[in-house]
C-alpha cells in the first residue's frame, strides 16, 4: 500500500498497542534500533521484550514496527529550489531512490518531469506555490505521489500534465492543473490508484478525444478484484474544460465526492462534452463493468452522467449511481443556455444490471432527467440497458421527460420516486404518462412514487426541508449491502430500519458546517 496509508494504519496501531500494555516493548524496540543493523535490530527488539515478559503478539507486534521504522531509516528528503540541493526537479528525480522524498521550493520551474524509480514522493514544500511549465510523468513507477503542485502551459495529445501508465499504488493529490492543452490528469492500466484533492480546469484539445478532458482514468483495474484496490477518483473539483469532466474505462473504479461542473462551451454540438462519463474502448477494455458513482455534484454538462457500452451489455455490468446531485443552472459558467443545450442529467445506453437509487436530479435540462436506452425515440431495442432499478430518486424540472425507458422490459423496478414540475412525466416503451396513477395502473410500476413538492433546499445542496412529503416515503435499501449508500451524501446515517427519505440526503440532514480539509499537509514518520 502507499506509504500514507501506511502511516494512517500505524498511528491507530500505536495507541493500540500502548492500551494493551505494550508501551514498554516499543520503547525497548526505539532503544535497540539506534545501535544495531536492521536485522540484528529487529531479533533484538522482539527478545528483549519476549524477556521482559511480552507476550507473543507484543513481540510479532514489535517486529513489524522494526520493520517500518528500518525500512524508512534509509529514506532522504531531498530539497529542491533556489539555493536547495537542487535546482531542478528532474535532477532531484534523478537521483532520488524508493522511499525518497523530493521537496520542492517557491518558484516555477518550466521543464517537464519523468520518474525514473519506484517508491518516490514527489511533493511541494509546506506553505509554497510551485508552478510547472510542463509535464509530470509518473511512467510505470509503482507507488508513486505527486503531491501540490500548479501544473500548466503544456501541450501534449492522448496525454495529462501529470500522467501514470501500467502502475500501482500510486496518488495524485491536492494539485492544480490549468490552461493547456491535453488532458488534465490522465492516469493509464494502472490499479490501486488514487486522484484526489486536485482542481483541473480550462483543458483544451481537438474534439473527440481525451484531450481538452479534465481527468482521465483509462483501462484501470483492481489487484484483487475489489474497489478498494481499483481506482479511486474523488475530492476533486472539475470544471470549464473544453470536454468531459471525468472520463472512465476499465473495473472496479470509485468515483465519489467530487464537484463536476460547466465543461461546456459553444461548440457542444461538435465535442458533446459531458460530466462524467464511460464510452470508450481503450486497450482492448470496453467500458466500465463493476463502477460505483456517487456522493457527487454534477452540473451544467451536455449529459452531466452518461454511461455508453458501445453495443455490447456486458461491457456496463454491475453499475451503481447513488446519492449524487445532478442538475443544471439555466445558463452555464460559460454562458451556454441549459435550456437549449440539448441537455440531460442522467443517460444509460447498451447495459446490464444498475442501480439509480437516492439521487436528487433536477434544474434544467432540455431533455431527460433519467434515460435507460434508445433516448432518440428511434425505437431501437439493442440499445437497451436491461435489468435496471431505479428507486428512491427525486425527478424535477426537466423540460422533457423526467424519465424515459426504452424498451420498457429494461427497467426491473422503478418505485418510491417522487416526480415534480416536469414537463412530462414518463415514457415508457414508447408511450407516454402524464400522471404517476396512470402510469402505476398500466405497468404496475411506482406503485409507492409520488408526485409532490419534495420542499427542496436551492441547489447545488437541495437538503429536504421541514415538512417534506419524501422525508420519509423512500424504501430501505440496507438490505442491497452497499455500504455507502447506508449514509446520504452529507455522511448522516440512515436509519437500518424504516423508511428512508427520497433523495440524496436523509431527512434533517444538513449542509456540512465544516470547511474543506487543507490541502498540502504532509506526515512525517518520527
Amino acid at each position: 500500500m502507499p506509504w500514507d496509508e501506511q502511516l494512517l494504519f500505524v498511528d491507530p496501531g500505536l495507541a493500540t498497542l500502548e492500551g494493551t500494555g505494550l508501551g514498554k516493548g516499543v520503547e525497548i524496540m526505539m532503544s535497540e534500533t539506534k545501535k544495531l543493523p536492521a536485522a540484528g535490530r529487529i531479533r533484538s527488539a522482539m527478545r528483549r521484550a519476549w524477556n521482559r515478559g511480552g507476550t507473543l503478539p507484543a513481540a510479532l507486534a514489535i517486529c513489524v514496527l522494526s520493520l517500518l521504522f528500518a525500512s524508512g531509516a534509509s529514506a532522504t528528503q531531498r530539497e529542491v529550489g533556489s539555493g536547495q540541493t537542487y535546482t531542478t526537479i528532474q535532477a532531484c528525480i534523478n537521483a532520488a531512490g524508493s522511499g525518497d522524498i523530493c521537496n520542492v521550493h517557491a518558484g516555477t520551474y518550466s521543464e517537464s518531469v519523468s520518474f525514473k524509480t519506484s517508491g518516490v514522493t514527489l511533493q511541494v514544500n509546506s506553505g509554497d506555490t510551485v508552478v510547472v511549465n510542463g509535464t509530470i510523468d509518473i511512467l510505470s513507477n509503482a507507488n508513486s505521489i505527486v503531491d501540490g503542485f500548479q501544473v500548466t502551459g503544456f501541450s501534449v495529445t492522448s496525454n495529462g500534465g501529470i500522467h501514470a501508465s501500467g502502475t500501482t499504488g500510486g496518488i495524485i493529490r491536492n494539485n492544480v492543473v490549468h490552461d493547456a492543452t491535453g488532458s488534465g490528469i490522465y492516469v493509464r492500466q494502472s490499479t490501486n490508484f488514487q486522484v484526489y484533492g486536485n482542481t483541473v480546469h480550462d483543458m483544451n484539445g481537438p474534439c473527440c478525444i481525451s484531450d481538452g478532458d479534465g481527468i482521465v482514468i483509462y483501462s484501470a483495474s483492481s489487484t484483487d478484484s475489489s474497489y478498494a484496490h481499483g481506482v479511486r477518483v474523488y475530492n476533486n473539483e472539475v470544471y470549464q474544460n473544453h470536454q468531459d469532466g471525468i472520463e472512465i474505462s476499465g473495473s472496479y473504479e470509485s468515483i465519489y465526492n467530487n464537484y463536476v461542473h460547466d465543461n461546456i462551451y459553444s461548440n457542444f454540438a461538435n465535442t458533446h462534452p459531458d460530466g462524467i462519463e464511460c464510452n470508450n474502448n481503450v486497450d482492448g477494455i470496453t467500458e466500465c463493468p463493476h463502477t460505483l458513482i456517487y456522493n457527487n455534484t454534477v452540473k451544467n454538462q451536455n449529459q452531466n452522467i452518461y454511461i455508453d457500452g458501445l453495443g455490447s451489455a456486458s461491457a456496463d455490468n454491475d453499475i451503481w449511481i447513488f446519492n449524487n446531485v445532478v442538475y443544471n443552472d439555466p445558463t452555464s459558467s460559460t454562458g451556454v443556455s441549459m435550456a437549449t443545450g440539448s441537455s440531460s442529467e442522467v443517460i444509460l445506453n447498451v447495459g446490464q444490471n444498475a442501480h439509480i437509487l437516492n439521487n436528487t436530479i433536477g434544474g434544467v435540462a432540455q431533455y431527460f432527467g433519467l434515460c435507460l436506452g434508445d433516448c432518440t425515440g428511434g425505437g431501437n431495442t439493442s440499445w437497451a440497458f436491461t435489468n435496471v432499478t431505479v428507486e428512491n430518486n427525486i425527478f424535477e424540472g426537466s423540460l422533457y421527460y423526467a424519465f424515459w425507458a426504452f424498451p420498457a422490459s429494461s427497467v426491473t423496478a422503478s418505485n418510491y420516486n417522487d416526480y415534480y414540475n416536469n414537463s412530462q412525466l414518463i415514457n415508457w416503451g414508447g408511450t407516454g404518462y402524464s400522471s404517476l396513477s396512470s402510469f402505476a395502473s398500466a405497468t404496475g410500476q411506482e406503485a409507492n412514487g409520488i408526485s409532490s413538492n419534495p420542499l427542496l433546499a436551492a441547489f447545488p445542496t437541495p437538503t429536504l426541508q421541514s415538512g417534506s412529503p419524501a422525508g420519509a416515503a423512500g424504501a430501505n435499501l440496507t438490505s442491497l449491502g452497499q455500504a455507502s449508500l447506508n449514509s446520504d451524501k452529507n455522511g448522516t446515517a440512515r436509519p437500518a430500519s424504516g423508511a428512508w427519505a427520497m433523495g440524496a440526503y436523509a431527512s434533517g440532514s444538513a449542509a456540512p458546517a465544516a470547511p474543506n480539509p487543507p490541502t498540502n499537509v504532509k506526515a512525517t514518520a518520527q
